[in-house]
């Protein structure tokens, strides 16, 4: 798979209840708003980015890419904006990562796309050593229908919907949680220290 062939879709509609209701991508982390180093990290992956977001929104259209609200799936959780991207895009998979994701592997899509394809599966998911990442998936847009009923039948886990089809883990053991997602105050001053450690042993 090249990445002129899979479009990616960052999903910034959460509440972030847990941070007393701040839009965390927008927030900064180590210096920087959180949603730059994720776009950082996921553009030499793909061609098309898109954001996934209900509010907020010149801000993240400040970035130079369209911005999706989730429209009739509104208040339906992150699979409402997966719901969206896969409707907007115009390639044949998409990539979703969260919005919140402080270090984002850059081989994330060469081995979600490896291990769906070994295995033969519809669609991959990340995997690191506390558990499943559903948020960070590879999926195609034929699956959009079987989303859409989904949820208009009350359904609203990832997993769940995941369990509908053939589903595979890609292993990132080597990637700890923190570099997932920040959703907490000390899950978010855990990510800063560590990704500063990060960047200044890169230096």
């Amino acid at each position: 798979m090249t990445a002129r062939s899979i479009s990616a879709l960052v999903l910034c509609g959460g509440s972030g209840s847990r941070l007393g209701g701040v839009d965390k991508p927008l927030q900064p982390l180590a210096d920087r708003p959180l949603i730059e180093r994720v776009l950082e990290r996921l553009a030499p992956q793909v061609m098309d980015i898109a954001i996934s977001a209900n509010r907020h929104v010149e801000q993240y259209a400040g970035y130079g890419l369209p911005v999706i609200g989730d429209g009739r799936w509104a208040d339906c959780g992150p699979l409402a904006g997966l719901a969206a991207g896969l409707d907007a895009a115009n390639t044949d998979d998409v990539l979703c990562v969260p919005g919140d994701a402080p270090l984002l592997p850059d081989d994330l899509l060469a081995r979600l796309d490896a291990a769906r394809a070994q295995r033969r599966a519809d669609l991959a998911y990340a995997e690191d050593r506390a558990g499943p990442q559903p948020l960070c998936c590879l999926v195609p847009r034929t699956l959009l229908g079987d989303l859409v009923a989904y949820l208009d039948a009350g359904g609203r886990t990832p997993r769940d919907w995941f369990a509908r089809h053939a589903a595979v883990a890609a292993p990132f053991p080597e990637w700890p949680l923190w570099a997932w997602s920040a959703n907490t105050p000390d899950e978010w001053l855990n990510a800063e220290r560590r990704l500063s450690d990060t960047l200044i042993a890169s230096e």
